[in-house]
């Protein structure tokens, strides 16, 4: 396996001292000069195509620049196009016209890493990315070996040093230096279609995806109080991660996998806080405010609700910038890039794995279908308490059935999750009147400091508390009426 990481360039000569490397001490290190430089044509037609040439020594190398929808998982070098020693490669995407856009300029140290009779191979790249107009340092990671030797040795890395997966490629990070271009993120939003994949390649799929999600959130989670939709969707991908996990686990039932999943619960119990006193925020107390635009005392808790918002956040950057969250995408990059761990399954789980998608999908939906339809029975009687309970059911549901929406997209699967997301969202209101009922009550509750606004919040949110229930049961018995189109 190999693993293309990140590591901050104030900690490359830490790294080389840290004693995971003792080993090699006294064998030779070897240092090389390097330089890389990138090509492209006047008007980056390479770029365009999410392609970038890279020449080395003579050698030169197209590869991939970003994802652009391509199987290219977080973490893993770019892929190869095409390589040609001596000369530009015949492709028929390389333009005549080429140019220098930007280039690293450094050395390599290549040590060779022995211990319990496994061998791995860490190359250490420092230097600088050079464009006409500016410069900046650059280090970069590659650890080539068995593949859980190569876990074990990225962990105990990012436990000293800031060794993460990295959230661009090296020659996009490039072409960011000399030129200011943005590359894509490596990815938003719910996952791409797997359904033409095995079960176990959906779930490395899904996973790289989602680990793209919170690699691209974390920065401007932290970077922007007042943008609230990073925290958003990093709880969200967080969610979906568990989700996933718990959809795929009578296949991968595994230490391994429990342990991201936990750590995925580690970082949601960060996540968290920050994200309900963003929605009490910006979204319970603006109507309220509204009605009463005048009111001093309302503005005081406000102003205490924002101070516990910055309080949230503040827990929320001394996490993701620690040890908790480098180690959390790096595990869940190898997981996603690994396939030895799948050896250590017995053989019924690894002949789930290998099934084609649609038949590991038609049993798991069955099942969630099943229990969802269980949990809502007679909605009209239920109390709020039970109906929180399936907002949770409803959205695992809609989870799982995101992973296995096909390529073609067919209408019912996505009427389906429609169906599914207006009734979370409406189960929701009553969900977020409960988060704020809560928060009041640090902020004093109804016999405290801030006692009056208090009330008039909590009047608020039971009124549309009361309001919610006919809305609900009306997109519950829209859901009833799904046909099992999964069988």
């Amino acid at each position: 396996m190999r693993c293309a990481l990140a590591l901050h360039p104030d900690d490359a000569a830490k790294c080389l001292r840290l004693p995971v490397f003792g080993a090699a001490k006294s064998a030779r290190r070897r240092h090389q000069v390097l330089r890389l430089v990138w090509h492209d044509s006047p008007d980056r037609a390479l770029r365009a195509e999410g392609l970038a040439l890279l020449e080395q020594r003579g050698t030169w190398r197209l590869e991939g620049l970003y994802p652009n929808g391509a199987d290219w998982l977080p973490g893993q070098p770019a892929p190869l196009v095409a390589e040609r020693g001596g000369g530009v490669p015949d492709h028929a995407l390389i333009p005549h016209a080429l140019a220098p856009v930007a280039a690293f300029d450094g050395r390599v140290t290549t040590i060779q890493v022995q211990g319990d009779d496994v061998g791995l191979t860490v190359r250490l790249l420092r230097g600088a990315l050079r464009g006409v107009m500016a410069t900046t340092p650059a280090c970069r990671i590659l650890v080539d070996g068995p593949d859980g030797a190569v876990r074990a040795l990225i962990l105990e890395l990012a436990e000293s040093v800031r060794l993460t997966v990295p959230r661009a490629s090296l020659a996009a990070e490039a072409m960011t230096v000399a030129e200011g271009w943005v590359p894509p993120p490596w990815a938003v939003g719910a996952p791409r279609p797997v359904s033409d994949r095995t079960a176990g390649d959906a779930f490395a799929a899904v996973i790289g995806h989602l680990t793209g999600v919170l690699l691209h959130c974390a920065p401007l989670a932290v970077l922007r109080p007042d943008n609230t939709e990073p925290v958003h969707q990093m709880r969200v991908a967080v969610r979906r991660a568990r989700s996933v996990m718990a959809v795929f686990r009578p296949a991968l039932d595994c230490p391994l996998v429990t342990e991201a999943s936990q750590a995925l619960k580690a970082l949601g119990a960060v996540l968290g806080p920050a994200r309900d006193w963003d929605v009490f925020v910006t979204e319970t107390l603006p109507p309220v405010h509204a009605a009463f635009p005048d009111e001093a005392r309302l503005a005081r808790l406000a102003a205490a609700a924002a101070r516990q918002q910055a309080e949230a956040y503040v827990g929320l950057r001394a996490w993701l910038d620690g040890p908790s969250f480098r180690r959390l995408t790096l595990s869940l990059a190898w997981l996603a890039g690994s396939r030895d761990w799948h050896a250590g399954l017995d053989p019924d789980r690894q002949a789930l794995l290998a099934a084609p998608i649609p038949d590991f999908a038609r049993d798991v939906l069955r099942q969630y279908w099943k229990r969802l339809r269980s949990a809502g029975h007679a909605i009209e009687t239920l109390p709020i308490p039970v109906l929180h309970a399936l907002r949770l059911r409803v959205k695992r549901t809609r989870y799982a059935m995101e992973v296995f929406v096909p390529e073609h997209q067919p209408k019912p699967i996505l009427r389906a999750l429609r169906r599914l997301s207006l009734l979370q969202e409406r189960l929701g209101v009553l969900n977020d009147g409960a988060v704020a009922e809560g928060l009041l009550h640090q902020l004093g509750g109804p016999a405290g400091r801030h006692a009056y606004a208090v009330g008039l919040v909590m009047g608020f949110v039971a009124a549309r508390a009361v309001g919610a229930q006919p809305r609900i049961n009306a997109a519950w018995h829209k859901i009833s009426r799904i046909a099992p189109f999964w069988t």
